[in-house]
């Protein structure tokens, strides 16, 4: 598990699928945890504030998926 630290949302994806959004953070793209359909629309919401915004978000990254994530 590693964290990112002060990293900008810069975009974000989503598809009919259920659970299937990612986000562009730090120069790749990262899947939102998808164990539930709502963990990853929390996701979404977060991200899509912090790209809105222009704030920095921490995320902890497991495997290939973002589990947490800390909007400032």
């Amino acid at each position: 598990m590693a964290w990112l630290n002060n990293k900008r949302v810069i975009a974000l994806w989503g598809n009919w699928e259920d659970s299937n959004v990612w986000g562009w953070i730090d120069g790749a793209w990262r899947k939102f945890h998808d164990d539930n359909d709502d963990a990853t629309t929390n996701f979404a919401i977060l991200a899509a504030h912090a790209k809105g915004d222009n704030r920095n978000v921490n995320v902890r990254i497991d495997g290939d998926r973002v589990k947490e994530m800390y909007v400032w």
